[in-house]
């Protein structure tokens, strides 16, 4: 048995509750399919730019005499057992250095030549694995324990924040020299 209205030429038409019932499913559909696309391009975010080697070891150059601020002129710095070519500066004045930690090392050892004295300055650290996004996967977050120099031109070293962390640029060493 057919439901409904015959309309004013006689034909059949449908029930209002069932044109209703029609209208509802639709429009359940339709925010069922929004609901699914907000939260699939949610889930994309721009600022989710995977940014390589931002969690390296920030270190600046400061004088003993004064506690201040200084250029290191003709400065060459490279890695010490890093598998490729490591020189991170060669000949040039650096104030502040960007060095990457080992991630198969608790030690990392660079190499500071200033004009013909030579340092050698290592770090001890403790790392772990941090899980950065799905579009990024995991970074190493390190802690930096103790650092260890030869004393040729550096006279102290201090460590003034521990943790390096990925996207985060503070400063991490203080490096003083005579």
């Amino acid at each position: 048995m057919v439901t409904g209205f015959l309309g004013s030429s006689g034909s059949l038409l449908a029930h209002p509750a069932n044109e209703i019932a029609h209208n509802t499913a639709r429009i359940n559909g339709v925010i069922l399919i929004f609901l699914i696309i907000s939260i699939l391009f949610s889930r994309c975010n721009v600022d989710d730019i995977c940014l390589s080697n931002q969690n390296a070891l920030h270190a600046e150059f400061f004088s003993m005499e004064t506690k201040g601020r200084i250029n290191v002129p003709r400065t060459t710095i490279y890695g010490l057992g890093m598998p490729e070519d490591s020189t991170i500066y060669m000949e040039e004045t650096v104030n502040k250095m960007f060095l990457k930690l080992s991630y198969s090392s608790d030690t990392t050892s660079y190499v500071i030549i200033n004009q013909t004295l030579q340092d050698t300055i290592h770090f001890i650290h403790t790392k772990k694995l941090d899980f950065i996004s799905r579009k990024c996967g995991f970074s190493f977050d390190f802690k930096l324990d103790t650092v260890y120099f030869t004393g040729i031109f550096i006279d102290s070293v201090a460590i003034i924040n521990p943790g390096i962390k990925y996207n985060e640029n503070f400063d991490n060493v203080e490096i003083y020299i005579y």
